[in-house]
């Protein structure tokens, strides 16, 4: 039998109690274990790990470096603690291990079974060798839980626990096969020394509380909290909630310290909340922290109250009234925008298991529907969770089936109109009786009362609409509660877990104004038909055995399909209403089969590309101004456009610390620049200072259309408009003049360009550098393909395959804007960069990916592709 011996992480997975499950439900043991080996499997694919044994209830697995099995662990671990609840304990060692054909054998791998043993469920063990590979990843949090002595090992181990947001930490002495490490001989010398100090410490007590103490916490305030927050806010886009923390402990100690007070907006919102009638306490945690203490901001009004940024779970709370569940903000938005007064319901005051929410506009961040945003919604009620099958079950008792009352819409099949009588043939359950496909004996299976009901058409959805006196959602009304923009958060606590439905109310991925289930488990019908498809409806959020993107994405189906996943929840109008009638027309679809488009040939293209040239004529440029940053000198510079007689506007950011000639970086920024109407130099560094900071220059052009230059561009999103191509020219011509006054410039390196670009940017990262061959290397942070089309002249399928120069994309798997399937994939597969010269990597992330991975992977993408900064 051959053998190896090399260094490698192992990981020893176990489900806690799994003879005794086993026992007791052997059904919900196989789910546990099933659940356990299918996302076992995904992340030792994406991590590139090895499954050495899986025993059904436990895993040992090797992996190439600590850092991949970590992060593996922490991938795991996550989706475990979601229901159904796997009782998971995970421990991990890196050490020099003998691999043969079936097993592997070491101190190495007695130490990973050790550490897994002392782990609670939900929690990561590993040892200090893990810890000193990964020690330098911001993303990974871990805390010392102190020395152990480990059954048949010899020398005491130094254990920790890994403390990202969601995982448990232990806090009681470790069980398993370890007992706490003791000095002996550091406790003889610890009498000692007390004895000695005791006198001393007597002495010093008092003037010690008095003088030393204070003078102790501004010191710690000042030395060790203020610059942590800083490499906190440094290395997050949103920072994390004990950033906030810190900066509380600082206020306390140095309230008016310079550095704290420019802190403070990055890592807090303030919010003023009104509500009617006032008194209303306010308590929020962390969303990604369900089992965390609520944690008390103040009673109603609240007037600039300060709130962590990150996405946060609130409650609303008067006696006597209906609490509010709240969740936000956005990933850019602030919190509570929508509304500043809030009105409580009085208890029974509204139908039961109903929401009120406010008239909004809906934002429509769902792919495929997006050209329909920005309409008014009406202020409504929804149902705070899917109609169950309990709630069904009563509508067929009262004749749901037979009363023509309940029936408002002719049924077709196919394109034909067909009768009441015959579409009762077609209304029944697995056993031939009416009901849900999914139904058998005109019954839910036992013990699914509050399950949501599923294998229902959109008929039988819209009858029972009308005999609870509600009826469907448009999908406005729908997408204003589901804030699909927030996928991220929102997904990981939803059932898509491509096994079954689960009791409404039981995910706790609640959206919006305390809504539940609107990602996964029962797809949910809408009123709307689609204008182009006769005979579709709307069915969103996607259901329990579709993939996490579906809650991004835009389906339909024909109005008489009972596919297994089909259910639904109602809304009600409300007296005053004048939306619903506009709300309630049939829409068009935008959507794009990447799969089957092809790109124009190459004669085509050439033609293509003649409308981007333009006279390269004198720039007359001018340094309008200069402002001073932390890491870079900003130059504010003019010159003559390429059309219309127009000057542009460039923010050139030369690095401090570093000596000329700059690398240089073109910006293309993401679709907000659009809506705004004043450049502020420092205020959107945010995404490029990493740029500056590491030695490379980055010039940000005023494109046409943003900050002042604003000419009723009111979207990035593509159209077949002459409007939109024309500025698809000039931003491409916008890109050639500031490369063109680069290139005058003696402290830049012009002909070592490199083109970052994000969001709104990394679509068009997919068409600039196709045009523009003087960007030798491409970065995109989060981008992809649109359903939305445009003229071919500016479409940019056809640039893609054009791009050559080496391209790295770094996207979000819940990205609401750029799906990963029909969106970045496909802009990856088109790219003409040789495959050798382009990368795509997909994080567990939204429409940011992790800052610490995005630095570091761009920074050594340029490097490699313009040389290293000197």
């Amino acid at each position: 039998m051959q053998q190896s011996r090399r260094l490698a992480a192992i990981m020893f997975a176990d489900i806690m109690g799994y003879t005794a499950i086993m026992q007791q439900d052997e059904v919900k043991a196989i789910q546990l274990r099933d659940k356990l080996k299918s996302k076992l499997d995904d992340e030792l694919l994406l991590h590139g790990g090895v499954l050495i044994k899986f025993n059904g209830d436990g895993a040992l697995c090797s992996f190439n470096s600590a850092l991949e099995a970590v992060r593996a662990a922490i991938a795991i671990q996550l989706w475990m603690i979601q229901e159904p609840n796997v009782p998971l304990r995970i421990g991990i060692h890196q050490a020099d291990v003998v691999f043969d054909e079936n097993d592997v054998y070491g101190d190495g791998v007695n130490i990973a079974s050790r550490l897994e043993s002392m782990a609670e469920p939900g929690s990561i063990l590993v040892s200090a060798k893990v810890i000193d590979d990964i020690k330098n990843q911001n993303d990974i949090q871990s805390i010392s839980l102190g020395k152990y002595v480990l059954k048949n090992v010899v020398a005491p181990v130094e254990v920790f626990a890994i403390s990202n947001n969601g995982l448990k930490i232990p806090i009681k002495k470790l069980e398993g096969k370890s007992e706490k490490y003791v000095d002996k001989t550091a406790i003889k010398k610890t009498r000692k020394q007390i004895l000695y100090l005791l006198i001393s410490v007597a002495i010093l007590s008092i003037s010690g509380y008095t003088i030393i103490n204070p003078w102790l916490k501004k010191q710690h305030a000042k030395n060790e909290l203020i610059p942590a927050i800083q490499k906190i806010v440094n290395d997050n886009f949103i920072p994390p909630t004990i950033a906030f923390d810190m900066a509380l402990e600082v206020e306390k100690i140095l309230p008016a310290d310079s550095t704290l007070v420019k802190l403070w907006p990055i890592v807090s919102t303030n919010v003023s909340m009104q509500t009617i009638p006032s008194g209303a306490e306010v308590w929020w945690k962390d969303y990604s922290k369900p089992n965390a203490e609520w944690r008390f901001a103040g009673t109603t009004p609240l007037k600039d109250v300060r709130f962590p940024r990150p996405y946060l779970r609130i409650e609303i709370r008067k006696k006597g009234y209906q609490t509010i569940e709240y969740a936000g903000p956005g990933s850019f938005g602030r919190l509570w925008a929508d509304s500043p007064t809030i009105k409580l319901d009085k208890v029974g005051s509204l139908p039961d298991g109903m929401v009120r929410i406010p008239s909004l506009n809906s934002g429509m961040n769902i792919v495929g529907l997006e050209s329909n945003g920005g309409k008014r919604v009406s202020e409504f009620l929804i149902d705070k969770f899917e109609v169950t099958n309990k709630q069904f079950k009563q509508f067929i008792d009262a004749g749901g089936y037979t009363n023509h009352n309940f029936w408002k819409y002719p049924i077709k099949k196919g394109n034909k109109e067909i009768s009441f009588v015959e579409a009762q043939k077609i209304f029944i359950d697995k056993t031939g009786r009416q009901g849900p496909a999914t139904w058998e004996a005109g019954t839910y299976p036992d013990g699914q009362e509050n399950y949501p009901v599923t294998g229902v058409s959109w008929y039988e959805a819209a009858a029972y609409a009308v005999f609870a006196n509600k009826q469907l959602p448009t999908v406005f009304h729908w997408t204003v509660v589901a804030q699909t923009s927030r996928t991220q958060f929102i997904a990981a606590y939803s059932n898509f877990n491509g096994k079954n439905t689960s009791s409404v109310g039981t995910n706790i991925g609640l959206s919006s104004r305390g809504i539940y289930d609107l990602a996964g488990n029962a797809r949910e019908w809408c009123y709307n038909e689609s204008i182009k498809t006769n005979g579709n409806r709307y069915i969103l959020g996607g259901g329990w055995n579709d993939p996490i993107y579906a809650f991004n994405d835009t389906y339909l189906a024909p109005e008489i399909d009972r596919s297994i996943s089909n259910g639904f929840r109602c809304i009600k109008e409300l007296s005053g209403d004048t939306t619903l009638a506009q709300l309630m027309k049939p829409i068009p679809m935008d959507f794009r089969d990447y799969n089957k488009e092809k790109p124009v040939d190459d004669k085509t293209f050439t033609n293509y590309l003649q409308q981007f040239l333009y006279d390269k004529t004198a720039l007359n440029e001018k340094i309008e101004t200069k402002v001073e940053g932390e890491s870079w000198t900003a130059e504010k510079i003019s010159f003559d456009a390429a059309y219309n007689n127009e000057r542009i506007y460039a923010w050139l950011y030369l690095p401090k610390g570093f000596k000329p000639p700059y690398q240089p970086i073109i910006h293309f920024p993401g679709s907000g620049d659009i809506y705004l109407r004043t450049f502020d130099p420092k205020a959107n560094t945010r995404a490029i200072n990493f740029l500056t900071k590491t030695g490379r220059a980055v010039i940000y052009p005023i494109y046409k259309g943003t900050f002042e230059r604003g000419d009723g561009l009111d979207s990035d999103l593509p159209d077949e408009s002459v409007f939109y191509k024309d500025h698809v020219i000039m931003w491409r011509k916008d890109i050639g003049r500031c490369i063109d006054y680069l290139e005058t410039r003696k402290d830049i390196q012009a002909d070592n360009l490199g083109y970052f670009g994000w969001s709104w940017g990394g679509y068009m990262g997919g068409i600039m550098p196709a045009i523009e061959k003087r960007i030798k290397v491409v970065a995109l942070h989060v981008g992809g393909m649109v359903m939305n089309k445009s003229l071919p002249e500016v479409d940019q399928i056809n640039f893609l395959p054009r791009v050559k120069q080496p391209v790295i994309m770094m996207n979000g798997k819940y990205d609401m804007f750029f799906p990963v399937a029909t969106s970045q994939t496909p802009m990856f597969n088109f790219l003409g960069t040789q495959k050798e010269h382009k990368k795509f990597i997909v994080y567990e992330a939204g429409h940011l990916v992790p800052k610490t991975d995005l630095v570091r992977e761009i920074v050594a993408w340029y490097d490699k592709y313009l040389g290293p900064v000197k």
